[in-house]
């Protein structure tokens, strides 16, 4: 499977489950502007309005766009990399409030529109790595409310956990299919996929701390098992990662073109 590039790089923006199921709501937004952004900035950012009816991304490359649209982790795409690292400014705003399934539709069919971006599902059995608990019990703490108020669908910033340094994320309001998201998005991983396979209900806040590695693609699985960030996870959080087979979706990318004008 040829990626879209280096998962290093692209780890710098992203990077939450199944994909959107059909269902019925809007089918596009009511207005949306997509500009290429020629600052050359570095980093940029991307957010879904607490409200449901806005999504706006600065300096965002295009590879990104996609990874949040169809709610999957770079290491489930694949296809052409031709000008998927251009970065855009976008701008979206729905009818009405939308769920956040709706809002990743509407998403969906902004890149097929502006980029011509058509893509195929294909579901594998691979080695993944399952999130599972440890001996002792998971040691988290349930966020208080429990849930969020209001629903949006993953970034880097809902899901991913915040740095306060290298090597130290702090989560808040998490639930555990997002920490296995944003576990995916980790080099200490490897290039497996992270399921949610621990059974727990609700949203936790939480920190882990841990030495940052290289976790290269390819690894023989008994290095990547012997990473800090797997020591972590049983010593700070009661949970760990057990190698196992299970099926997972991927998204190939089969045309994209540089976008239409607003």
């Amino acid at each position: 499977m040829r990626r879209l590039f280096p998962i290093a790089s692209l780890m710098v923006f992203l990077a939450w489950g199944a994909f959107g199921q059909a269902a019925k709501g809007p089918s596009a937004f009511e207005v949306a502007s997509v500009r290429l952004n020629k600052t050359g900035r570095r980093g940029g950012s991307m957010d879904f309005s607490k409200g449901g009816e806005r999504f706006t991304a600065t300096n965002m490359p295009l590879g990104a766009l996609i990874l949040i649209a169809y709610n999957v982790t770079v290491r489930q795409l694949s296809g052409p990399g031709a000008g998927l690292s251009e970065k855009y400014d976008v701008a979206a705003k729905a009818e009405h409030a939308v769920k956040p399934d709706e809002m990743l539709r509407m998403l969906q069919a902004l890149l097929a529109d502006r980029f011509k971006l058509v893509v195929r599902r294909e579901t594998r059995e691979v080695p993944v790595w399952a999130l599972t608990i440890g001996k002792g019990g998971p040691k988290l703490h349930q966020s208080d409310p429990p849930e969020s108020e209001a629903a949006t669908p993953r970034t880097p910033s809902h899901a991913g956990g915040t740095e306060a340094r290298s090597g130290h994320l702090v989560f808040k309001d998490e639930s555990m299919p997002d920490f296995a998201w944003a576990l995916s998005r980790t080099a200490g991983t490897g290039d497996r996929v992270v399921v949610d396979h621990t059974g727990l209900k609700g949203n936790y806040d939480f920190e882990l701390t841990f030495e940052r590695d290289s976790g290269p693609v390819g690894a023989d699985v008994r290095d990547l098992e012997g990473s800090p960030i797997f020591s972590a996870l049983q010593e700070q959080l009661g949970l760990k990662l057990e190698s196992k087979k299970a099926p997972v979706e991927f998204l190939i990318i089969e045309h994209v073109e540089q976008p239409s004008e607003n």
